[in-house]
């Protein structure tokens, strides 16, 4: 699995490092600052999260979980030498996988990370059977096909819009990344901070201008999606 790691003691993430690597496992980045971090994990898009509670001495780790949860599914394991019940009533507040105290054990962390790729493959299983969803509008849930969906964008951090085949543009409260882990991996991706699009959808890609027309809409492609864009591209 890909895991990202927010630690700000030197010593002990070395120590998780060290373990991630002799569990087979990837550790895709780490930070122990709780912005920074937060950047990198909407980026990197980690399977699970290694997460500190006491960064600089507060408890902006059980905040930066907060945050996380708000924009992704990703899986938490917290990682703390705080056993008051306080801290660890306040901690599962945030449905994490497992709470491990420090120093951490190697089977503890092990057994953790098995638990929290059950859940990855279990959310992405329900995920791939998805074929409809769901949108409040007022007082009435509309139904909308996955298929039918072009492509989905957003001006705010909290609110989508998604824009479908028959021209409907309807608003819900989710972040874009939210809105892509809810939707099937294989069909939607991301081009750019801002959008996803349905990738069957896709009608005509611009090289000159980096972007990508799904009917008569132009969606732009972002540097850090390029790579992956580029990847789907079959070109004769």
């Amino acid at each position: 699995m890909k895991i990202y790691v927010v630690e700000d003691e030197i010593i002990q993430l070395d120590d998780i490092l060290i373990t991630i690597e002799e569990l087979n496992h990837e550790c895709v980045g780490h930070s122990g600052n709780p912005f920074e971090a937060l950047e990198q994990i909407e980026t990197l898009k980690p399977d699970v999260v290694l997460m500190d509670i006491h960064l600089n001495g507060k408890q902006d780790g059980i905040a930066l979980a907060r945050r996380i949860k708000k924009s992704t599914q990703t899986p938490i394991i917290y990682t703390s030498s705080d056993i008051t019940k306080e801290v660890i009533a306040e901690a599962a507040d945030t449905n994490p996988i497992s709470y491990l105290t420090k120093p951490v054990a190697n089977n503890d962390l092990m057994a953790a990370l098995i638990l929290a790729e059950k859940k990855v493959i279990n959310t992405e299983e329900a995920t791939s059977n998805l074929n409809a969803i769901f949108i409040k509008n007022k007082n009435k849930l509309i139904k909308i096909t996955i298929d039918s969906i072009l492509f989905a964008y957003t001006d705010t951090k909290n609110y989508c819009t998604i824009v479908t085949e028959d021209e409907q543009k309807l608003t819900v409260r989710n972040s874009i990344i939210g809105l892509k882990q809810l939707l099937t991996h294989t069909q939607f991706i991301q081009t750019h901070r801002s959008y996803i699009i349905n990738w069957q959808k896709v009608d005509v890609f611009y090289e000159g201008t980096q972007s990508i027309e799904i009917k008569g809409h132009t969606i732009p492609l972002g540097r850090t999606y390029k790579d992956n864009v580029y990847k789907r591209l079959h070109i004769l």
